[in-house]
């Protein structure tokens, strides 16, 4: 059965073969799959989005068009899950397979995290990998130049070279990494995570930049945390509490100011509500004196006592009596 892969922008702009492999996710060791693609050589992960509704796709050249032309019938083979016509191809899934480049040297760290304190060749770490899964063979091209981005790295001997992770190094580059994504973030993330959340309680009021910023930082700090082995994580988000806790505080407050303009339009509402059903009460009122021929003009506060509930008094008449 075929399958549709959106992919980076030049990747496998060769047309050389890609492959699914399953690799241990770097943060659960999960075993989830990946699309690896040999040129350039890249591990991208796979979100899988799908569509409410049963429907097939078409993926064709757009020059192989032609709108105005008849349609072709559909011969018996091209009702098929998956047929070539032409230059196009009919896949009878409505599932998308979104591919995002991952960076490899996250795959290195929980190897690295095991001997934190110890310098080791990069033999000897590959053979942790190895012992995984034997997949990563087909990556250590890869995976090696990527220790010099995160680890310390000493020549105990000539030709022997030897590496430690360096949380500081780790840190700084995630940290740049941060600054790109924030500019970069997609529009469903932003929407959910950042414009939603900060959206100003009234139209004539608006939000600071600055914590739209911070909104969108918090996001992508999320997002690389997620990547990481969970000791890493911890570290890694801490170094960025008291930024979190000043846009907390806000949100806290644009929650509470939402409240209570909510309340205050209910009441609003209900005081509305209330004057209209006095309103329609006196309009009920004049219509049926009108009709009976009684004199619709008492004033509005004999009206209000016409309407008061009397059970169980005695009428005013009763203490003018000779007794």
């Amino acid at each position: 059965m075929s399958r549709l892969f959106i992919i980076p922008a030049g990747n496998g702009s060769d047309n050389s073969v890609s492959s699914i492999i399953t690799l241990p996710h770097p943060s659960t060791a999960v075993q989830t799959r990946y699309l690896l693609t040999r040129s350039p050589l890249a591990i991208h992960e796979l979100t899988i989005i799908d569509h409410p509704t049963p429907h097939s796709t078409l993926i064709s050249d757009a020059s192989s068009l032609d709108c105005d032309a008849a349609p072709t019938p559909l011969s018996p083979a091209s009702e098929t899950s998956s047929t070539e016509q032409d230059t196009g191809c009919v896949i009878s899934s409505a599932k998308v397979h979104i591919a995002t480049r991952v960076a490899p040297f996250f795959f290195l760290l929980r190897v690295l995290l095991q001997h934190e304190a110890q310098y080791r060749a990069w033999e000897d770490i590959f053979d942790c990998l190895h012992l995984e899964t034997p997949v990563y063979r087909h990556i250590s091209a890869l995976l090696e130049p990527e220790l010099e981005k995160i680890a310390d790295a000493v020549e105990p001997a000539p030709g022997l070279r030897c590496y430690r992770l360096s949380r500081d190094k780790l840190f700084r580059l995630l940290s740049s990494r941060i600054t790109r994504m924030t500019d970069k973030l997609p529009a469903i993330l932003t929407k959910t995570h950042v414009t939603s959340k900060l959206a100003p309680v009234r139209f004539d009021e608006s939000t600071p930049d600055e914590m739209y910023v911070r909104a969108r930082r918090q996001v992508a700090i999320t997002i690389l945390a997620g990547y990481l082995p969970s000791s890493l994580a911890k570290a890694f988000v801490a170094g960025f509490e008291s930024e979190k806790r000043v846009l907390d505080e806000f949100v806290s407050r644009l929650k509470e100011a939402r409240a209570q303009e909510m309340m205050r339009q209910m009441m609003i509402a209900g005081a509305g509500n209330g004057k209209r059903k006095f309103e329609d009460e006196d309009k009920d009122e004049a219509l049926t004196n009108k009709k009976t021929g009684k004199n619709g003009h008492a004033s509005n506060g004999v009206r209000k006592l016409k309407k008061a509930d009397t059970t169980g008094m005695s009428k005013l008449s009763m203490f003018f009596n000779k007794k």
